[in-house]
């Protein structure tokens, strides 16, 4: 690797304010009361826990984020009635593990207390001074809820450090890209911010949404009194404006660069934390700098392949779980109440087919070629830290081609044709093995889930992927065959979580009772070793 440029303007202060941040590390004093539960208490809600997780297809980085939300929802009439929900929050997480016992102190649960003030503040405002439908009324407190379980959990993993590499690759991407005239605006730059924070971060819809209102919003973070009346009348434009940006035409565009160029922010992290005030002379070596990126780049291709074994085996798990659920649930009550008895062969295909054809699916991705991969790496993590090169840019972002009104109108009617074969198909399937309209609603319905976790673990073997991947064969034809079980599929993928029926039968019918029962046990450990200190 050749390279005499210098370091870049962003780099070089990338690197100083990470090592003020590094200074900054303070030890905490040794004499401060900690929050502690129970052991016995933690098994049992870990247990759940991991149970509630298999149960959901959302990514590990999200499950903390996930529980604040749960807890919030759970807890929301105590949240309004002015009740102190912070301890009882921060001690579900530690019994849930997804926070360390004996390490965050007493004065956190004022902190999280003070957080959700000023949501239950405006949710005030919301229900008793605004005149919106009480379904409106109730999709708004759940979505601001979201926003306040970003901000919970952001409490608890500070992310100076993660921004820092957001703001140093949005700016340094920024000047590296040949953007068409056209598109060139402030939205546009809004959006390639979001894209790099949504594809450095994976992050979903709340965490999307969360930064849009920190972005647009900041003094909801230093003075929120100042704007709750504002928030509380407009927070169902504020949440239309949200959705709209969430919907920008060139989102794919911008993530397919992005996805290509996402390790160069993980690589550079790496690097910097192993090197500890060393990394421009790391930086400024070609020799060096190689060597390392190698070191680090085999370190994450091991774990991304790991990582895909392991969602492959969480999704067959959740499908067979789901399916199992709906099963006895819906398909063998249908079948002896309408036809008097049990169509096993129409049971098994529907019980059997989904998992087999995940497993082919997951079977066939695979990670990127090695050697290829890395040239590709190392050529554009050059590109990011040293200075921009008039010559060199990553890529071109051009208009969306405009379609003659004959072009569409042919599409549209090969659209329409393919959605008619592919329902043709599973009629005569469906008249064929005697399905009725449940098994035949289930059939589609796991199919469409097989096409959004193979979907999903595509997306997880292209995270460490720098190159242009070729499409198979085989998957293509199956997509066009299959569009709209494929679309179905996709759409689940944008978060249509509420089809989790397992999900939700734990959430509503099992979760309370058990934090109830974790709960009443920790206050019952508390008072047995308060009355053996008596002793």
């Amino acid at each position: 690797m050749e390279s005499t440029s210098r370091l870049s303007i962003q780099t070089k202060e990338l690197l100083e304010h990470i090592q003020k941040l590094n200074e900054q590390k303070q030890e905490r004093q040794s004499d401060i009361d900690l929050i502690s539960v129970s052991n016995l208490t933690s098994g049992i809600e870990f247990v759940y826990e991991k149970i509630r997780n298999a149960l959901d297809y959302h990514e590990e980085h999200l499950w903390l984020k996930n529980a604040i939300l749960r807890i919030l929802k759970r807890r929301l009439d105590e949240i309004l009635a002015k009740q102190s929900v912070g301890r009882g929050l921060v001690e579900e997480l530690i019994r849930g593990r997804y926070l360390e016992n004996n390490h965050w102190e007493e004065s956190k649960t004022q902190q999280i207390d003070d957080i959700l003030e000023k949501y239950r503040r405006v949710l005030e405002i919301l229900e008793t001074q605004t005149a919106l439908p009480e379904k409106t009324t109730s999709r708004l407190e759940q979505w601001f809820l979201g926003i306040a379980a970003v901000e919970l959990e952001n409490s608890f993993q500070k992310n100076h450090y993660d921004r820092l590499y957001i703001d140093y690759f949005w700016s340094s991407i920024k000047e590296r890209l040949i953007v068409d005239p056209e598109l060139a605006s402030p939205e546009f730059d809004q959006q390639l911010y979001l894209s790099v924070f949504r594809n450095f971060l994976q992050a979903d819809v709340q965490l999307e949404s969360f930064e849009l209102f920190r972005l647009q919003y900041p003094q909801w973070f230093t003075d929120s009194t100042a704007i709750e009346h504002s928030l509380a009348n407009n927070i169902e434009s504020i949440k239309l404006s949200f959705d709209h940006a969430l919907r920008f035409p060139l989102r794919k565009k911008l993530d397919s660069i992005m996805k290509r160029r996402g390790l160069l922010i993980s690589l550079l992290r790496d690097i910097i934390e192993e090197q500890n005030g060393q990394t421009a002379a790391t930086l400024e070596n070609p020799e060096l700098l190689e060597g390392k990126l190698k070191e680090f780049y085999d370190k994450r291709y091991l774990a991304g392949r790991a990582k895909l074994q392991t969602a492959a085996i969480r999704a067959i798990i959740f499908l067979v779980l789901t399916k199992m659920a709906l099963l006895f649930v819906t398909e063998i009550p249908y079948q002896r109440i309408h036809e008097g008895q049990l169509n096993i062969p129409v049971l098994l295909l529907n019980t059997l087919i989904p998992p087999f054809l995940l497993i082919g699916f997951s079977s066939m991705i695979r990670m990127p070629g090695e050697e290829q991969n890395f040239v590709k790496v190392v050529s554009d993590f050059v590109k990011i830290i040293k200075e921009p090169d008039p010559n060199g840019a990553l890529e071109s972002v051009k208009a969306p081609r405009k379609r003659s009104v004959p072009v569409e109108i042919s599409l549209g009617m090969l659209y329409g044709l393919n959605f008619g074969f592919t329902g043709w198909l599973f009629l005569n399937i469906f008249r064929t093995f005697s399905y009725n309209v449940v098994d035949g609603f289930v059939f589609v319905f796991f199919l469409s889930l097989v096409s959004f976790f193979a979907f999903r673990l595509r997306k997880t073997a292209n995270e460490i992927t720098a190159v242009e991947q070729k499409e198979n064969l085989f998957m293509t034809v199956v997509e066009i065959i299959l569009l709209p079980t494929v679309e179905l599929g996709r759409f689940l993928s944008q978060g249509l979580s509420a089809l989790n029926l397992t999900a939700f039968i734990f959430d509503f019918l099992i979760e309370t009772p058990i934090k109830s029962l974790t709960s009443i046990l920790e206050e019952w450990f508390g008072f047995v070793r308060e009355q053996k200190q008596k002793l």
